[in-house]
C-alpha cells in the first residue's frame, strides 16, 4: 500500500528513530488517535491517552497562532469548517520549518480512510474469529508493519501543500493514525539522518518505548524544525564538546516547569517568542498557554540585548566576564566607553579587585530593570487530556496581574511556577477558582 517512492526510505531506521528498541505494544496502541475537536472549544485539540501531546500540543499551538494571526475575535464561535484550514495550516507551518532549506521537499504521509476502513474490517473479523476460536487476536497493524499502509507524496511548496490538503483533507485524515501519520511526515520530511545529527544522541528515541512520553529533541522539531535535546540559546561548550541549542526566535514558544527545579533553563528563543503562544512542559506532558496581548511579546529591550552581548562573550554561561572584556562590551553596546570612564567602572564593578564583572551588577549599571510587560493581561490555558468518554475540553480564562516588588505564592501550584519562570512576579486568578493542571 506504500505510495511510489515509498520503497527507497529506510523504514527500519525510522521505526528505531521514532520507538527505539523494544517498544511496548500499549505505547504505540496510546499513539494511535485521530484529529478530534471538543465538542465545548471548536479550536481545541483532544488527547485521549497519555503520550501524544508531544506532537499533539504543537499543533495545537499552531493552530491558535494562526487564530492570532487571523484576529478571529471569538474562538467558540468557529464552526468545524472554518477549524479545518486551521489545522492544516498549523500542518504546513511545522512542515515547513523542519525542511533543511526552503527548496526541500515537505512530505505527507497518511493512511487514507479508504485504508482505514479496510484495516478496521479485517480487525473486527480477526477478533470475531478469535472469539470463535477462543484465542487471543492481535492488532493487524503494528510498529513493525505500520509503514506498509501509510502512503507517502512529496510536495515542493507550501502553497502545493496547502491546496492538496484543503481539497483531500476529510479524505486523508479522520482515522486512528492521524497523529502517528503526522509524525512520521514530520520525520520524513527533517530527515532521519538530519534529526540524529540535530539531537547529537544516537541512541535516544522520539518517544519513549516504555513510557511513550515524546522526548524534548520531538517537542523541539515540532516547534521551531531542530531536533536539538537542548533548549538554551545558541551553542555552549562542556569541556570542548560543543552543544546546540535553539538558533533563533521561535514563532511559538516554550516554558518548563523542569526550570523551577533547576533541571534546565530555557533560553529567551523560545520564551520569548513571535506569538504569544507557549507549550507548557511539566515532567509528563504538554499544555498550552496563549493570550492575545501582543505587548507579550515585543521586540526585545535594551536590557535583553545587554544580557545577549554579555552571554556572547560569556560563552561557558558562568555569570561573569574578565574585567579586561568591560570596555568590549561597552563598545558593543554603544556606552560610552573612554579610557578614564571605564576604568571607573571597572573600580565600580569589581570592588574587590577580583579580576570578574557580574552580570547582574552590569545591567544594574547600565540597564536598571525596564519593564514593557502589561500591569495586567488576559491568559487562557489549554490541557487536550479529555476524561472517558466525555468531548469538554475546553479554554481556561485567568486575570493575570504583575505584582510591584513581590514574587506570587507559587507552592503547590505548577502553573503559577512555570509561568513565574518568564514574568517573575506573575499573579493569575484563574476562572472557576482553581487552577489549571499542567499534568
Amino acid at each position: 500500500m506504500a505510495a511510489s517512492g515509498a520503497e527507497d526510505i529506510d523504514w527500519q531506521l525510522i521505526k528505531t528513530l521514532v520507538f527505539g528498541d523494544g517498544v511496548k505494544e500499549a505505547v504505540f496502541e496510546r499513539w494511535l488517535q485521530p484529529f478530534l475537536f471538543s465538542t465545548k472549544e471548536p479550536t481545541a485539540l483532544l488527547q485521549s491517552a497519555g503520550g501524544p501531546c508531544a506532537v499533539l500540543a504543537p499543533i495545537q499551538a499552531f493552530i491558535l497562532k494562526r487564530c492570532l494571526q487571523s484576529k478571529i475575535p471569538n474562538l467558540s464561535t468557529l464552526t468545524p469548517e472554518s477549524v479545518s484550514p486551521l489545522l492544516q495550516g498549523a500542518m504546513c507551518d511545522i512542515l515547513s520549518q523542519c525542511r533543511e532549506e526552503e527548496t526541500s521537499p515537505m512530505v505527507l504521509a497518511r493512511v487514507s480512510r479508504d485504508v482505514a476502513d479496510i484495516l478496521q474490517d479485517n480487525q473486527e473479523k480477526e477478533e470475531s474469529s478469535s472469539k470463535r476460536m477462543k484465542h487471543s487476536s492481535h492488532a493487524l497493524v503494528d510498529v513493525d508493519t505500520f509503514h506498509t499502509c501509510l502512503s507517502v507524496e512529496s510536495f515542493g511548496s507550501v502553497k502545493n501543500l496547502s491546496n492538496y490538503l484543503e481539497d483531500n483533507f476529510s479524505e486523508i485524515f479522520g482515522t486512528k493514525y492521524d497523529i502517528l501519520s503526522f509524525l512520521y511526515s514530520v520525520v520524513l520530511t527533517k530527515g532521519p539522518n538530519s534529526i540524529i545529527s540535530e539531537r547529537q544522541d544516537m541512541e535516544e528515541s522520539l518517544i519513549d518505548p516504555v513510557h511513550g512520553h515524546g522526548s524534548q529533541s520531538l517537542i523541539n522539531l515540532l516547534l521551531t524544525g531542530s531536533a536539538t535535546q537542548n533548549v538554551f540559546d545558541g551553542i555552549r561548550d562542556l569541556c570542548g564538546l560543543q552543544l546546540n541549542g535553539i538558533s533563533s526566535q521561535s514563532s511559538v514558544g516554550f516554558l518548563s516547569y523542569l526550570e523551577c527545579l533547576r533541571y534546565l533553563e530555557v533560553g529567551k528563543f523560545l520564551k520569548n517568542p513571535v506569538w504569544p503562544v507557549w507549550l507548557l512542559g511539566s515532567e509528563t506532558h504538554l499544555t498550552v498557554l496563549f493570550s492575545r496581548d501582543m505587548e507579550l511579546v515585543g521586540p526585545p529591550s535594551q536590557r535583553d540585548i545587554a544580557k545577549e552581548k554579555f552571554t556572547c562573550i560569556d560563552k561557558e554561561g558562568s555569570g561573569f566576564i574578565a574585567v579586561d572584556k568591560l570596555k568590549d562590551l561597552m563598545l558593543d553596546l554603544d556606552l560610552f566607553a573612554e579610557d578614564p570612564y571605564v576604568e571607573i567602572m571597572k573600580t565600580k564593578l569589581d570592588p574587590d579587585s577580583l579580576g570578574i564583572v557580574l552580570l547582574p551588577q552590569f545591567l544594574e549599571e547600565f540597564f536598571p530593570e525596564e519593564s514593557r510587560v502589561p500591569d495586567s493581561f488576559t491568559i487562557h490555558h489549554y490541557n487536550g487530556l479529555s476524561k472517558p468518554d466525555s468531548t469538554q475540553v475546553t479554554y481556561i480564562k485567568g486575570d493575570a496581574v504583575m505584582l510591584e516588588g513581590m514574587v506570587g505564592m507559587a507552592e503547590n501550584n505548577a502553573i503559577l511556577q512555570t509561568l513565574q519562570t518568564k514574568w517573575r512576579n506573575i499573579a493569575v486568578d484563574w476562572q472557576g477558582g482553581g487552577k489549571p493542571s499542567i499534568n
